[in-house]
């Protein structure tokens, strides 16, 4: 009895000896698939890619602020503040620029007392009061949150100048600038820059700009990628403040006599 007891463990280890292998190579083929699946992701992924930056013409930094923006697209349920607080963000990413949020602007025109700015005087006092360097108005005239989206929006930059202040500033000519508010000694005084733009996502030439912004600001990884750009109309009145920016600050450059780089207000891109 005393030896047959003595052989029990020897026969339990011989029979779990083949169970313990063959366990042992199925773990070492899991781990070698799991290891080729990652290697493979890894391998999969594609480099990271700079996005396009704007570069402001000035010789220091300067300091922008937005006010809120009138709605003239039609469409009611247009939030001017929120397409105010998008160029707030890509004027913040301009090279040489810096962009005030946008509550402080707002707390500002409370202390004021003013809903909007509807003169140059009242927009040289709010840029005294932000200490801001300019101050960008802006007028939504194209909204359509559907696909294909629909965006558009005239803006101007107005800076700190002499014998402007009393001339009245109506928000209507940035709908359609004319000879007169565009071009006039007055203007030209106070040192007003405009630019006015429809983004139409049919059209390819919009589709082509679209997606060269977003090259560098999506993911081609993720389920949609730059494609997102198309069918989110935040992101798609974003992209036409982006535009819109590097407008004001390349008529900047023309008034201020500044040569750009191919004629844009992009900063070059570095070689990776």
């Amino acid at each position: 009895m005393g030896r047959f007891n003595a052989y029990i463990p020897n026969i339990v280890a011989s029979r779990l000896a083949p169970l313990a292998s063959r366990a042992f190579a199925r773990t070492g083929v899991h781990l070698a698939v799991l290891g080729f699946g990652l290697a493979s992701l890894v391998g999969c992924q594609k480099p990271l890619q700079r996005p396009i930056v704007l570069k402001a013409p000035y010789e220091t930094e300067r300091v922008w602020a937005v006010v809120p923006f009138a709605n003239e697209s039609g469409v009611s349920q247009v939030d001017g503040m929120a397409v105010a607080d998008r160029f707030v963000s890509e004027i913040e990413q301009v090279d040489g620029l810096r962009a005030l949020p946008l509550n402080r602007t707002l707390a500002a025109m409370r202390s004021l007392g003013m809903t909007n700015v509807r003169d140059l005087q009242q927009a040289y006092t709010l840029m005294r009061t932000l200490q801001a360097d300019g101050l960008v108005l802006g007028t939504i005239t194209e909204w359509d949150p559907y696909k294909p989206l629909r965006f558009g929006a005239a803006v101007e930059v107005v800076s700190a100048g002499e014998n402007g202040q009393n001339k009245a500033l109506d928000l209507n000519e940035l709908t359609m600038p004319t000879a007169e508010s565009t071009g006039g000694a007055a203007t030209a005084r106070a040192e007003i820059s405009q630019g006015s733009r429809i983004f139409d996502g049919r059209s390819n030439e919009t589709l082509l700009e679209l997606e060269r912004y977003a090259l560098g600001r999506a993911s081609a990884d993720s389920a949609l990628g730059p494609k997102a750009y198309e069918i989110r109309i935040d992101l798609f009145s974003r992209f036409g403040a982006y535009v819109l920016t590097r407008d004001l600050l390349e008529q900047e450059a023309a008034r201020l006599g500044v040569a750009l780089p191919e004629g844009r207000a992009e900063r070059p891109i570095e070689k990776q």
